[in-house]
């Protein structure tokens, strides 16, 4: 008798957990997809300095095109969590220039290697020149 009241509990439990699966697999079924947060970069005019640079252009050729920046940013990517990741992105450095936008370069890998290419331009000519 004590068996069966046992099986009994444990054949409930499995049938409530396999409904609530279902009812949570519903719910997110029929939620509205999350927004994007991230903005989307946007191209610089054609009149712009920022026009000028380019995809892959390293960090000296940007100084000659737009000078030093006003103030700059250095952050880590989430591959620098992937272990056992030893690519070069797992940095990346942001130069800010007041009123015309921010320039992303890669920052390289765990050891040092690599890095200081530009990844994308922002252009933003509310910019206020520093780190947010």
């Amino acid at each position: 008798m004590r068996g069966t009241v046992v099986a009994l509990v444990l054949i409930s439990m499995a049938l409530a957990a396999c409904a609530e699966r279902a009812a949570r697999s519903e719910r997110q079924a029929s939620a509205p997809a999350p927004a994007e947060t991230k903005a989307t970069p946007v191209a610089p005019p054609a009149g712009s300095p920022l026009a000028k640079v380019q995809k892959g252009m390293r960090m000296g050729q940007v100084a000659e095109i737009l000078g030093q920046p006003t103030d700059q940013n250095q952050y880590i990517t989430g591959k620098a969590f992937i272990p056992f990741y030893y690519g070069g992105d797992v940095t990346r450095l942001e130069w800010h220039y007041k009123g015309l936008g921010r320039v992303v370069f890669t920052g390289g890998g765990a050891f040092g290697q690599g890095g200081g290419e530009v990844e994308w331009v922002e252009y933003d000519p509310q910019e206020s020149g520093y780190r947010r």
